[in-house]
């Protein structure tokens, strides 16, 4: 009998999910391998940004089938959502934020992130006309997705090094995503928001002032998770998985035209100003070799302590199983896809 609680979840991923577009060698499969012949992966992303750019490449480049796999992708809109479609199997891996990921291990999902998209974010912080640094934000109200995004983290970086403190100097009001801080700040009800491109163009459009960025803060905005029991199970499919982010980054990075193509055609975004601009936005901000780093969880770590005790205690090493990206890094992968 299946349990209430698996059911319910399932029932829940259900609503939130919508349709969007062998050997453990590292080298990549063979192309044009017949599609019967393809194992198939259901992949989940959280959202519909520039950042997302080399998760969609493989999709719509033939990469995923290159490397012997069948991708079926999946927009799931919200974190907690992402997660539970992982516990209960709606998905194989989830292309995802680290906070929900980390939240979910926090509380005993047994998941486990193979893999960083992101070291950085192109997170920024965007005020009324009025205000020109940080320091007079003192008071003031700014949107975030959420308390515990890393958007919020950046956000409280910045005010730190300002000599401010979030909660206690400036009030944070969570809105639920990057557009609805953004409708929150053009309605007034606050003087500054968390914004990531191609919103921040609309932004400026509209005479808001950027006055603080979260590139070169480490975060990782984007991770790869999976149960488990799935890279037991499924090591190959995973494996390969990577092998195919990996070459997304390296297209990205090296074929502007390509990357801009496929993010017009997720984003929706046609003005090419603002795809160049959302383009440099996110340069280098992909890791290359997917590598997990302890330290960029131990931030992540830091940001949920204000609402999940455990944070506090746990250990970063627990939320990482980085095998798979060094077995690819001691086969000489991304040196021969960079070209060395």
């Amino acid at each position: 009998m299946k349990s209430p609680v698996k059911a319910f979840a399932r029932f829940c991923v259900a609503l939130a999910i919508a349709v969007s577009a062998t050997s453990l060698a590292v080298e990549p499969a063979t192309a044009g391998v017949p599609s019967d012949k393809l194992d198939k992966l259901i992949l989940g992303y959280t959202t519909v940004g520039a950042i997302l750019t080399p998760v969609w490449i493989p999709a719509e480049m033939g990469i995923f089938q290159k490397y012997g796999l069948d991708v079926d992708m999946k927009l799931i809109t919200t974190g907690p959502v992402v997660v539970s479609a992982l516990i209960v199997g709606e998905i194989g891996i989830a292309a995802a934020s680290g906070e929900p990921i980390v939240s979910g291990i926090l509380g005993g999902a047994d998941l486990t992130i193979m893999g960083f998209g992101t070291t950085t974010t192109p997170v920024s912080l965007y005020v009324i006309p009025s205000i020109t640094k940080v320091e007079q934000l003192k008071g003031a109200s700014v949107a975030v997705s959420r308390l515990t995004s890393s958007g919020a983290y950046i956000l409280k970086v910045g005010l730190k090094r300002a000599g401010l403190e979030a909660i206690k100097d400036v009030t944070l009001i969570q809105a639920g995503g990057v557009p609805e801080s953004f409708a929150v700040l053009t309605a007034g009800k606050v003087q500054g928001a968390m914004l990531s491109p191609p919103t921040t163009y609309k932004a400026e459009a509209l005479g808001f002032r950027k006055i603080w960025s979260g590139l070169g803060v480490e975060y990782p905005s984007l991770v790869y998770a999976a149960r488990k029991s799935f890279l037991r199970d499924s090591e190959a499919v995973a494996l390969r998985f990577l092998q195919a982010m990996a070459e997304g980054v390296h297209i990205f990075n090296t074929d502007k035209e390509a990357a801009l193509k496929v993010m017009a055609k997720y984003t929706k975004v046609t003005d090419r100003k603002v795809l160049e601009d959302s383009y440099a936005d996110n340069f280098g901000v992909h890791s290359p070799t997917l590598e997990p780093t302890r330290s960029g969880i131990a931030n992540i770590l830091e940001t949920l302590a204000g609402t999940a005790p455990k944070a506090a205690t746990a250990k970063p090493e627990d939320f990482i199983d980085p095998r798979l990206v060094k077995k690819l890094e001691e086969s000489g992968f991304f040196k021969k896809l960079a070209g060395q």
